[in-house]
């Protein structure tokens, strides 16, 4: 699978975990943000095996500097009634505050609000619902509603990687080893392709196989 610089991996109804085809940086705007929302998301088993094509030692293939990661083993959904969402957001429901975020993140059944989206997002995430804080990661990495923000986003999937959330540990991994919004540490990304890899996420494994390698070369030009 070719993943020219600037690509991405989005998982959205039209595509599978992990993905099946790459969206440009500059596709993650408002439509390609309303489409990866709408729909289930889920790991899906055929999906994982996509792209098995090992990238290049080069870093051809490798995800570029800004790109993440966005696939959740959990459907997203929006609200039917903003009223009862914000209640039970209100009494502590992080289901409902995700739901709530993305209603307004896209404008579904509520204004569009991308601001009050994030901070729902973060709310949920600050109840420890890994997919509001992958989600919260990417609003502060593409300045939805909020400003662009590497370090928060590396904040946000860091807290979906530590609740067990493989793709906050795959976004976290590109972040690492592209040093965005944090120091380059090709070895912390390669730990935490690893991981992802064992939650069974294909493309995490040949990342972190090519990060092994050309750590491996390297030392042995020394």
């Amino acid at each position: 699978m070719k993943r020219s610089s600037g690509d991405r991996w989005i998982a959205a109804p039209r595509r599978a975990a992990f993905g099946r085809a790459a969206f440009g940086r500059a596709a993650f705007g408002r439509a390609a943000f309303g489409a990866l929302a709408l729909g289930a998301l889920a790991f899906a088993s055929a999906a994982l095996g996509a792209c098995s094509k090992t990238s290049p030692r080069d870093g051809e293939g490798a995800p570029s500097p800004s790109a993440s990661v966005l696939t959740i083993s959990v459907g997203l959904g929006t609200c039917d009634d903003l009223a009862t969402c914000e209640r039970e957001c209100d009494a502590g429901s992080a289901d409902r505050c995700r739901r709530l975020a993305a209603s307004y993140a896209l404008g579904s059944g509520a204004p569009r609000d991308e601001t009050r989206g994030t901070a729902l997002y973060e709310r949920a995430c600050a109840m420890n619902d890994a997919p509001a804080c992958v989600f919260a990661g990417q609003m502060h990495e593409y300045a939805h509603g909020v400003p662009k923000d590497e370090a928060a986003a590396v904040h946000f999937y860091a807290h979906a990687c530590d609740l067990g959330g493989s793709a906050g540990c795959y976004n976290l991994a590109i972040m690492f080893e592209n040093g965005r919004g944090v120091a380059r540490d090709p070895g912390k990304a390669a730990a935490l392709y690893q991981g992802a890899c064992a939650a069974g996420a294909k493309t995490a494994c040949d990342r972190a196989r090519d990060l092994q390698a050309s750590a491996a070369d390297a030392a042995e030009a020394r």
